[in-house]
């Protein structure tokens, strides 16, 4: 079923897909929406778990590419589309200083590849990251950046014409956590003596990432997708450690922490007051 309407999710590395909008994903896919994800960098520069590391480690952009194959399929989204740029690292690392990294890519050429992919498929929707890129990784700051820009030039005639005719995004949206969410989970792992992903924090105000719940533009629940989001997650096995929090959280944690998907509405060319339970909401 095709109902003509499409959703497209830009990333930063294989894996990202699924942890933040495997849900959306494949809500808007049930639903009969065209779904597609871009993902800017090959994920070079992740680690290596459950393989030998001084063989994978030359290779490692081919292994998360068929990663990220078998969970687009799991997550019913097409095959995988990339920018071409090569992963950056962790903030402060060498790698953010390669020519071929995504965090020195120009920003004019990076914003019309990707709005090369967006003429081609022609989505209503498009999401990307919150100005922090979720965690302060630098491929995440740089696909924020680069996806709101392209979200607009792709509408401009006049910019990129050679990559085909324009096209206009209805609806942008940028993932995010809630600062109150992150600060309960974080809470509540600290009373099960376990330690949170995100760290310790006294208050709500400390949370140094995520955005208050008054500016979240779209909440949706995924828990009907959770087992399905959850298995494309772990198709990504080269960089899941056993001891990794995905692992080792409880049941009821990964239900709160992955059942539901949080936005921010960045643009909306139809009307949208409060906060949506549905990316497609008004266009329908």
């Amino acid at each position: 079923m095709d109902n003509g309407l499409g959703l497209m999710c830009v990333h930063a590395h294989p894996d990202d897909e699924s942890i933040a909008t495997g849900g959306v994903l494949l809500d808007a896919a049930a639903r009969g929406y065209r779904t597609a994800v871009v993902t800017c960098t090959g994920g070079e520069r992740g680690e290596i778990y459950n393989m030998d590391v001084e063989t994978t480690r030359p290779r490692l952009a081919e292994v998360r590419r068929e990663e990220l194959a078998e969970a687009l399929r799991l997550l019913d989204a097409g095959d995988p589309r990339f920018l071409g740029y090569v992963d950056s690292g962790m903030m402060g690392t060498e790698g953010n200083a390669d020519p071929a990294s995504f965090w020195q890519a120009p920003l004019h050429e990076a914003v019309g590849r990707l709005v090369a992919q967006i003429r081609e498929f022609r989505p209503d929707v498009l999401v990307t990251y919150d100005a922090f890129g979720g965690y302060g990784h630098p491929d995440h700051i740089q696909t924020h950046r680069v996806g709101v820009l392209a979200a607009e030039a792709c509408a401009v005639p006049a910019l990129y014409p050679e990559t085909g005719p324009a096209w206009q995004v209805h609806k942008v949206y940028l993932n995010t956590l809630p600062k109150a969410g992150i600060f309960e989970m974080s809470a509540e792992m600290k009373r099960r003596g376990m330690e949170s992903p995100f760290g310790d924090f006294a208050t709500v105000e400390d949370v140094p990432m995520g955005t208050p719940d008054d500016r979240l533009g779209a909440v949706l629940d995924v828990s009907a997708y959770l087992q399905r989001k959850m298995a494309a997650l772990y198709v990504h096995r080269s960089q899941l450690e056993e001891s990794s929090f995905f692992f080792t959280m409880p049941p009821d944690v990964i239900a709160a922490v992955f059942g539901t998907e949080w936005f921010i509405r960045h643009r909306s060319d139809v009307v949208a007051d409060g906060v949506e339970d549905d990316l497609f909401a008004g266009l329908v």
